[in-house]
């Protein structure tokens, strides 16, 4: 959290500073294609994800139709290979119903996810179209706009490591634990990029010319 802070105030500093100082800004290509390449990672994670859940989904059903399955067998007249058997099968499922549970979670950062690439996209157009700032603001805010969306892939990372087969030694509350936390990281990512977002917007407003470009500005924006 400390992190974002940092680079939300020195965003601000750098655009309320001399031209001087923004002189020493990269090239805007550079930052775009960064950006890029973080979304496309992105979605490759979100749909690993995604898939990961559809197949929990799946072994719950083969699980529970092979228990039906069985029990249309006869179940009065188990052998003990049988029981085995059976104690097997609702052992998995009770498994896959565990992890399913930390999928509904899982679920949720994939939703706030979505909800940072789409607002970041939004605000960006924006402020692209936005005259008040300049073409090297832009570039700083790229920059800005960059480290919290590297920061959310870095969330979605740990997300698959404490799901993944790897971490499967894990017990149930560490792993909830964890993502758990990456949740309310992600959170953490959503609520910066909409304060960056919204200090951009107001720093638009204050450097309208007159009541017409406020006016403006204010209904680019959704300001009340």
């Amino acid at each position: 959290m400390k992190r974002h802070i940092i680079i939300l105030v020195a965003g601000m500093l750098y655009l309320t500073a001399t031209p001087e100082a923004k002189a020493q800004v990269p090239a805007a290509s550079a930052f775009t294609g960064l950006i890029k390449k973080v979304i496309v990672a992105i979605d490759i994670k979100v749909q690993r994800l995604q898939n990961q859940t559809i197949a929990l989904q799946n072994a719950e059903q083969q699980v529970e139709n092979t228990l039906h399955l069985n029990s249309l067998n006869g179940i009065a007249d188990w052998l003990t290979k049988e029981k085995d058997l059976y104690a097997g099968y609702y052992r998995e499922l009770s498994k896959v119903r565990r992890l399913i549970v930390d999928y509904d979670a899982v679920k949720r950062i994939i939703s706030q996810q979505s909800q940072v690439l789409s607002e970041y996209r939004n605000a960006n157009a924006l402020f692209r179209r936005d005259p008040h700032f300049s073409p090297t603001e832009l570039k700083y805010m790229g920059n800005i706009y960059s480290g919290i969306l590297q920061e959310s892939l870095r969330n979605l990372d740990e997300t698959i490591t404490v799901i993944s087969d790897l971490a499967a030694q894990m017990d149930d509350a560490e792993r909830l634990e964890r993502i758990s936390l990456a949740a309310k990281a992600m959170q953490t990512n959503l609520d910066h990029l909409r304060q960056f977002n919204r200090q951009n917007a107001a720093l638009s407003f204050q450097r309208a010319k007159d009541g017409r470009d406020r006016a403006a500005v204010k209904q680019f924006y959704g300001i009340q």
